[in-house]
């Protein structure tokens, strides 16, 4: 991490914390510093003032308190960042203690390339014994259907109670279903009550990965 970003991400934290739009003041900041469109991404997607970051942080349930919690997975969310993690893609653990994956300029990753992931997230999921786990994926997503199917069949090798389902409006979905959300997006953590990271988590713990600190 550069000193030139440093000084912008701080810059930004000022701007947020007045209350300034996040997507003017992050302009604003990167054209001032000069910053590139990978670390311009990370201050729209890491950069959080005080107050919300505490906010985050304070909804942060631990690992080791998931066993028997409904948990409700974000699907698409965790699954990229772990793709993302294992592509050796840039990982920033952010502001607000939750890590997240800048994937600027390359494509989405294709379901076969997710469906890869699943055996790591759910094995990880098995050793947090929750009672009951949903998946959830936004099902307006090409072939968000298979990718649920798979979902559900590599939970019932692994012996993971739950289910698997595609949505309309899966925020809500997600938000709905499970005692803890499993997800990194802003929105979402905003709406949460209690939230775990998992997908920073397995990043972190399974794949031995260390995320930038911004």
């Amino acid at each position: 991490m550069t000193d030139t970003f440093r000084d912008a991400a701080a810059d930004l934290r000022y701007l947020l914390s007045k209350g300034y739009k996040r997507s003017s003041a992050v302009r604003f900041v990167a054209d001032r510093y000069g910053i590139g469109k990978t670390e311009r991404l990370a201050l729209y997607r890491c950069v959080y003032p005080r107050e919300v970051a505490d906010s985050h942080f304070r909804k942060i349930v631990p690992a080791e308190n998931l066993s028997g919690a409904a948990l409700s997975v974000d699907g698409f969310n965790v699954l990229r960042t772990v793709f993302g993690a294992m592509r050796g893609h840039p990982i920033y653990l952010c502001d607000d203690g939750f890590v997240r994956d800048i994937s600027i300029g390359r494509r989405n990753p294709a379901i076969e390339e997710l469906c890869k992931c699943l055996d790591l997230v759910i094995s990880c999921i098995c050793t947090l014994k929750p009672r009951f786990t949903v998946f959830v994926y936004d099902r307006p997503i090409s072939r968000s259907g298979d990718l649920s199917k798979r979902t559900l069949e590599a939970m019932g090798t692994k012996g993971l109670a739950g289910e698997s389902r595609t949505s309309a409006r899966p925020d809500s979905e997600v938000l709905s279903c499970g005692d803890v959300v499993a997800t990194s997006d802003s929105a979402m953590i905003e709406r949460a009550l209690r939230v775990f990271d998992l997908g920073g988590y397995i990043v972190t713990s399974r794949l031995g990965a260390l995320p930038t600190k911004i």
